[in-house]
């Protein structure tokens, strides 16, 4: 979730009280024994539609009808944000970018001519460094295993193994297609498959939302458990969803001023509303004030604005775009 998410992600205390740097994410959220909270937010659906196919076109992004862009209200008083790629387009595709060291999203996206871009993986607040896989043309440019800020924190050490495990977006070709799945980061990739491109993430939303296998909700040696990442308060979300005939769709909600824990969906309510949109597999990314989308500005002559978002603009490690095809 910001540039914050990733620390409170992986610190059970907040930041107030130690002085120490943040890593991108929420604060964590005690939970009781039973790894429940006493008044939890209400999980059923709160949207009225039946697939993304019922929504009426926000805004068309592309020429060729590829990339749609969609917002509409949720029954809570927050807003969704969609853009939905066709993956048989001819003449776009989806690409993670890394930024050096942090930047807005509206601001990559730009730079690299984009349709539409959302922040992507967990990172520090203090450095910018990755604390999420990231590959870019087969090679490997942001590595957790090498963070000394997470490495070296002996409250996350019991969990290392997992959290070097958690889920990403790969963008494979094999042939003269291209594939678009959601993995483990230690799952094999299929022998006729290259792997192109990585955004790592997590937990898994869809087909099952994995925040414990995942350590997102975990219990520390203190025997204290700890939501790291909100994941059963309302907040704001980033998240993809792939669907069974072929669609992207590349999610963001968040409520009036993005404040942390404010406003927005729990992680159960974000999968269940990718399911309602027609996804059959689904991946969170970093949230929070971290949390953006931004769209091409016909009017701007190539900039992107931003339409959901923290003001001013979060500065972020990750982004994933819709681009031109190369």
């Amino acid at each position: 979730m910001a540039s914050n998410f990733f620390y409170r992600l992986f610190y059970p205390v907040t930041l107030a009280a130690l002085a120490l740097p943040a890593f991108s994410a929420f604060a964590p959220q005690p939970l009781n024994a039973s790894g429940a909270r006493a008044a939890e937010p209400n999980n059923e659906p709160m949207t009225a539609f039946k697939t993304w196919r019922d929504l009426k076109v926000t805004e068309s992004l592309s020429d060729d009808g590829s990339v749609n862009y969609y917002s509409f209200p949720m029954g809570n008083g927050s807003k969704a944000y969609l853009c939905v790629l066709n993956l048989s387009s001819k003449k776009y595709c989806l690409r993670p970018l890394v930024n050096t060291p942090t930047s807005p999203t509206s601001g990559a996206g730009t730079r690299a001519k984009a349709l539409a871009a959302v922040n992507g993986g967990f990172f520090n607040l203090s450095n910018g460094e990755s604390t999420s896989f990231v590959t870019l043309d087969g090679k490997v440019v942001c590595d957790p295993t090498v963070n000394k800020d997470l490495i070296t924190n002996p409250k996350l050490m019991p969990f290392l193994d997992t959290i070097f495990n958690r889920s990403e977006l790969r963008i494979s070709s094999g042939g003269k297609t291209t594939n678009l799945t959601i993995a483990a980061h230690k799952d094999l990739v299929a022998k006729d498959q290259k792997l192109q491109f990585v955004l790592g993430g997590g937990p898994q939303l869809l087909p099952k939302l994995t925040a414990k296998e995942e350590a997102f909700i975990r219990t520390g040696p203190d025997g204290k458990s700890v939501d790291s990442i909100g994941c059963n308060k309302t907040a704001a979300r980033t998240a993809i969803g792939i669907t069974n005939d072929g669609y992207a769709l590349i999610l963001c909600v968040a409520g009036k001023g993005q404040d942390e824990f404010s406003s927005g969906v729990t992680l159960e309510q974000l999968a269940q509303l990718l399911k309602n949109l027609g996804c059959a597999r689904a991946l969170n990314f970093d949230g929070g004030t971290s949390t953006t989308m931004a769209i091409a500005d016909k009017a701007s002559g190539g900039s992107l604005k931003m339409v959901c978002g923290k003001a001013p603009e979060t500065r972020v490690k990750s982004v994933l775009m819709i681009v031109p095809r190369q």
